[in-house]
């Protein structure tokens, strides 16, 4: 029922409780219990005294069977897809799925996760139903010396796949972030399962803030979701899930033969911070220069006092020189 009375509300105008129970067969106590409890997850619903309830146009829960759908023929098959209304970690997920069942591509999604979490242990914001909380997982046989980009490489499609819903000014912070207007919209973490010398597979979690206004408790930074931005695109999560897979899936058979290097001036035009002084911080070591953009592996260059250094990722943060 909870399905068909978010379909019913999307459409942006008011609908009263009695209206809608006689839309679904269902009393007006019904659907009040059922919104109430939707509510009370954080999902965006406003009700107003005499008008009853609505949703934020495009606004809905996630449906496997539609995303499928949306997708073109030539990129549905092979995939196998999870859909959960709770986990702890959508990578998490697909780690134990994968070690159980072996290396295979798959699709997990969540509405809600309990201990979403970034690059560096941080907590990722996850409330019910209002972001994309996604694990593409993409198998290599021929160890993990070939994932180098990726991560930057997923961005771009990302970035892509939110202009196409209407959301443009996107940019990406190397290694793993979107921003929009300075803020940040989504994040990307990717992983390795298997044998890091052959077989083995690229776990890539991506989240998206799409419809959050408030997040469950505080964030350590500057962060905007796509109804935030009130640029007027898109809401659906489910067309935005099935894009992003099709132009993954294709973004990758370039990847597999060529890796990053083709991918490497784009990503550098949409650098948000390229020609501008930065700082690298990687435990310890603190290291400050004007950001060339990156190499055709994927390293920051950072022209430095003593010439330009090569910075990979992992445990590394960029922050703008005058940031506080």
């Amino acid at each position: 029922m909870l399905q068909q009375l978010l379909k019913l509300l999307a459409d942006g105008r008011f609908h009263s409780g009695e209206a809608l129970g006689e839309r679904l067969g269902v009393s007006r106590a019904a659907v009040w219990k059922a919104l109430k409890r939707l509510e009370e997850q954080g999902f965006p619903l406003q009700s107003v005294r005499g008008k009853g309830y609505r949703l934020p146009r495009g606004a809905s829960l996630l449906d496997q069977s539609q995303i499928i759908e949306l997708l073109p023929a030539t990129r549905a098959e092979g995939w196998e897809w999870y859909l959960h209304q709770e986990l702890d970690s959508t990578n998490a997920e697909a780690q134990r799925l994968l070690s159980v069942g072996g290396m295979r591509p798959l699709v997990c999604l969540a509405e809600r996760q309990t201990a979403g979490r970034g690059r560096r242990g941080r907590v990722w914001q996850s409330p019910y139903g209002q972001n994309i909380y996604m694990t593409v997982v993409v198998p290599f046989d021929s160890g993990a010396q070939r994932l180098e980009g990726l991560s930057l490489m997923v961005g771009m499609v990302l970035v892509d796949t939110l202009e196409a819903a209407g959301y443009k000014g996107c940019r990406l912070k190397w290694p793993n972030d979107v921003l929009l207007e300075g803020a940040k919209l989504a994040g990307i973490l990717v992983e390795v399962a298997g044998d890091l010398t052959a077989e083995c597979a690229a776990v890539i979690g991506v989240g998206v803030n799409v419809l959050m206004t408030a997040p469950a408790s505080e964030i350590d930074q500057a962060w905007t979701s796509l109804r935030l931005s009130g640029q007027g695109g898109s809401l659906d999560r489910n067309t935005m899930v099935a894009d992003f897979v099709a132009r993954l899936d294709a973004a990758m058979e370039l990847f597999r033969v060529q890796g990053f290097a083709p991918f490497a001036q784009r990503w550098s035009e949409y650098d948000a911070w390229h020609g501008l002084e930065v700082k690298v911080t990687a435990g310890a070591s603190v290291v400050e220069g004007l950001n060339r953009g990156v190499t055709e592996r994927g390293a920051l260059r950072l022209l430095t006092v003593d010439g330009e250094q090569q910075l990979s990722g992992g445990e590394v943060s960029l922050r703008l020189n005058d940031a506080t």
